[in-house]
Protein backbone atom coordinates (compact mmCIF):
# COMPACT_ATOMS: atom_id res chain seq x y z
CA UNK A 1 0.00 0.00 0.00
CA UNK A 2 1.18 3.45 -1.00
CA UNK A 3 0.92 6.36 1.60
CA UNK A 4 0.30 9.78 0.48
CA UNK A 5 2.36 12.07 2.15
CA UNK A 6 0.40 15.66 1.05
CA UNK A 7 -2.40 17.05 2.75
CA UNK A 8 -6.00 15.90 2.67
CA UNK A 9 -9.07 18.19 1.71
CA UNK A 10 -9.48 18.50 5.44
CA UNK A 11 -6.22 20.06 5.77
CA UNK A 12 -6.33 22.19 3.08
CA UNK A 13 -9.78 23.61 4.13
CA UNK A 14 -9.09 23.88 7.87
CA UNK A 15 -6.03 26.45 6.02
CA UNK A 16 -7.79 28.59 3.67
CA UNK A 17 -10.60 28.64 6.49
CA UNK A 18 -7.62 30.43 8.95
CA UNK A 19 -6.09 32.67 6.15
CA UNK A 20 -9.70 34.02 6.03
CA UNK A 21 -10.19 34.62 9.27
CA UNK A 22 -6.92 36.06 9.70
CA UNK A 23 -7.26 38.37 6.73
CA UNK A 24 -11.06 39.41 7.96
CA UNK A 25 -9.43 39.97 11.38
CA UNK A 26 -6.86 42.63 10.13
CA UNK A 27 -8.59 44.16 7.06
CA UNK A 28 -11.01 44.74 10.55
CA UNK A 29 -8.33 46.46 12.59
CA UNK A 30 -6.59 48.09 10.09
CA UNK A 31 -10.17 49.94 9.09
CA UNK A 32 -10.72 50.45 12.97
CA UNK A 33 -7.39 52.17 13.57
CA UNK A 34 -7.63 54.19 10.35
CA UNK A 35 -10.63 55.90 10.89
CA UNK A 36 -10.14 59.71 10.23
CA UNK A 37 -11.03 61.62 13.75
CA UNK A 38 -14.31 63.70 13.38
CA UNK A 39 -15.11 66.58 14.83
CA UNK A 40 -18.58 66.82 16.05
CA UNK A 41 -18.50 70.01 18.34
CA UNK A 42 -16.73 72.84 19.40
CA UNK A 43 -16.42 75.51 22.01
CA UNK A 44 -14.30 78.48 22.83
CA UNK A 45 -14.45 80.57 25.90
CA UNK A 46 -11.53 82.98 26.22
CA UNK A 47 -8.30 81.37 25.99
CA UNK A 48 -9.61 77.70 26.36
CA UNK A 49 -10.84 75.79 23.07
CA UNK A 50 -12.76 72.75 23.47
CA UNK A 51 -13.22 70.30 20.25
CA UNK A 52 -15.67 66.91 21.09
CA UNK A 53 -14.46 64.55 18.82
CA UNK A 54 -15.20 60.95 17.47
CA UNK A 55 -12.49 58.14 16.29
CA UNK A 56 -9.52 59.89 18.22
CA UNK A 57 -6.64 57.63 18.25
CA UNK A 58 -6.16 55.57 20.94
CA UNK A 59 -2.72 55.85 22.07
CA UNK A 60 -1.09 58.38 23.87
CA UNK A 61 1.48 58.98 21.19
CA UNK A 62 -1.49 58.98 18.39
CA UNK A 63 -2.94 61.77 20.31
CA UNK A 64 -0.25 63.96 20.31
CA UNK A 65 0.49 63.22 17.30
CA UNK A 66 -2.59 64.15 15.93
CA UNK A 67 -2.63 67.42 18.05
CA UNK A 68 0.76 68.12 15.98
CA UNK A 69 -0.40 67.14 12.77
CA UNK A 70 -3.77 69.25 13.15
CA UNK A 71 -3.18 72.78 15.78
CA UNK A 72 -2.75 74.93 12.63
CA UNK A 73 -5.53 74.20 11.01
CA UNK A 74 -8.14 74.17 13.79
CA UNK A 75 -6.46 77.03 15.06
CA UNK A 76 -7.62 78.85 11.51
CA UNK A 77 -10.78 76.69 10.41
CA UNK A 78 -12.60 77.13 14.35
CA UNK A 79 -10.84 80.61 15.45
CA UNK A 80 -9.41 80.28 18.09
CA UNK A 81 -6.45 82.96 17.47
CA UNK A 82 -4.73 82.11 20.74
CA UNK A 83 -3.21 79.17 19.84
CA UNK A 84 0.00 78.78 18.98
CA UNK A 85 0.72 82.48 20.90
CA UNK A 86 2.97 82.88 23.66
CA UNK A 87 0.03 83.74 26.03
CA UNK A 88 -1.05 81.64 28.47
CA UNK A 89 -4.04 79.31 26.79
CA UNK A 90 -5.70 75.48 27.04
CA UNK A 91 -7.23 73.26 24.43
CA UNK A 92 -9.15 69.99 25.96
CA UNK A 93 -10.02 68.01 23.77
CA UNK A 94 -13.15 65.17 24.94
CA UNK A 95 -15.30 62.65 23.33
CA UNK A 96 -18.45 63.80 22.03
CA UNK A 97 -20.09 60.91 23.75
CA UNK A 98 -24.61 61.53 23.49
CA UNK A 99 -23.68 65.29 22.78
CA UNK A 100 -24.67 68.06 24.96
CA UNK A 101 -27.29 67.68 27.24
CA UNK A 102 -29.92 69.45 29.48
CA UNK A 103 -28.37 69.31 32.86
CA UNK A 104 -30.24 67.53 35.16
CA UNK A 105 -31.36 68.28 38.81
CA UNK A 106 -29.47 65.99 40.53
CA UNK A 107 -27.15 65.49 44.02
CA UNK A 108 -23.73 65.72 41.66
CA UNK A 109 -22.80 67.39 38.44
CA UNK A 110 -19.59 66.93 38.61
CA UNK A 111 -19.57 64.44 35.29
CA UNK A 112 -20.92 67.50 33.19
CA UNK A 113 -19.10 70.52 31.93
CA UNK A 114 -22.07 73.04 31.08
CA UNK A 115 -21.07 76.12 28.82
CA UNK A 116 -22.55 79.65 29.69
CA UNK A 117 -21.44 80.73 26.11
CA UNK A 118 -23.71 78.56 24.27
CA UNK A 119 -27.89 78.55 24.57
CA UNK A 120 -29.61 77.69 27.67
CA UNK A 121 -31.01 74.45 27.41
CA UNK A 122 -28.75 71.18 26.30
CA UNK A 123 -25.74 73.27 27.27
CA UNK A 124 -24.09 70.67 29.31
CA UNK A 125 -21.85 67.91 27.64
CA UNK A 126 -20.54 64.48 29.74
CA UNK A 127 -16.60 65.06 30.73
CA UNK A 128 -14.28 62.15 29.12
CA UNK A 129 -11.36 64.38 28.26
CA UNK A 130 -9.00 62.39 25.87
CA UNK A 131 -6.49 65.05 25.50
CA UNK A 132 -5.66 68.27 27.81
CA UNK A 133 -3.16 70.98 26.02
CA UNK A 134 -1.66 73.77 28.64
CA UNK A 135 0.54 75.98 27.07
CA UNK A 136 2.43 78.55 29.37
CA UNK A 137 5.45 80.08 30.13
CA UNK A 138 5.46 81.56 26.80
CA UNK A 139 7.37 78.39 25.37
CA UNK A 140 6.27 75.26 27.42
CA UNK A 141 3.58 72.79 26.35
CA UNK A 142 1.87 70.14 28.63
CA UNK A 143 -0.58 67.02 27.69
CA UNK A 144 -2.26 65.43 29.71
CA UNK A 145 -4.57 61.87 28.80
CA UNK A 146 -5.74 59.86 31.89
CA UNK A 147 -2.65 59.45 34.35
CA UNK A 148 -0.19 59.99 31.92
CA UNK A 149 1.96 63.70 31.71
CA UNK A 150 4.17 64.50 29.04
CA UNK A 151 5.82 68.26 28.53
CA UNK A 152 7.45 69.88 26.26
CA UNK A 153 9.89 72.93 27.38
CA UNK A 154 10.56 75.13 24.62
CA UNK A 155 9.07 75.54 21.03
CA UNK A 156 10.51 72.99 19.03
CA UNK A 157 11.82 71.41 22.53
CA UNK A 158 11.42 66.88 22.50
CA UNK A 159 8.13 66.16 24.51
CA UNK A 160 9.15 63.83 27.21
CA UNK A 161 6.62 61.68 29.84
CA UNK A 162 6.24 62.81 33.12
CA UNK A 163 7.65 59.77 35.73
CA UNK A 164 4.54 59.03 37.90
Amino acid sequence: MIKFKGRTNKQRFKQRVMVAAGFTIALILLVFFLRPVSIVSVVREWNEGYFFVTNFPITDKGRIAWWQNNKDLLKEKYNMPFIGTDKQWTVLIGEAGDGFQFLQHRASDNDLRCFDSLKPGANCIEKKWLLWISHYNQTDTSYSMGDSLYVQLGENAEIKRVAD
